[in-house]
């Protein structure tokens, strides 16, 4: 398990969280005017970018998990 990140890999994390916190209120006013299909999947694409955001503790979390 690494424990450093380069400052690259901090700024993809700020971007993916920042990108899913954009989408979803996005994502819901496209459902509330009545687009359902580009609703969802701007709520599909925000769940996507905050897992890409937890991308590092997913991958502690499966290393650990393989190890034991």
């Amino acid at each position: 398990m690494r424990k450093q990140r380069s400052i690259g890999e901090m700024i993809s994390t700020v971007t993916f969280f920042g990108l899913a916190l954009y989408l979803v209120p996005y994502s819901l006013s496209l459902l509330d005017e009545g687009y359902q299909a580009r609703g969802y999947f701007g709520l599909l694409g925000a769940g996507c970018c905050a897992l890409g955001g937890f991308r590092f503790v997913i991958a502690d979390l499966v290393a650990k998990w393989r190890s034991e």
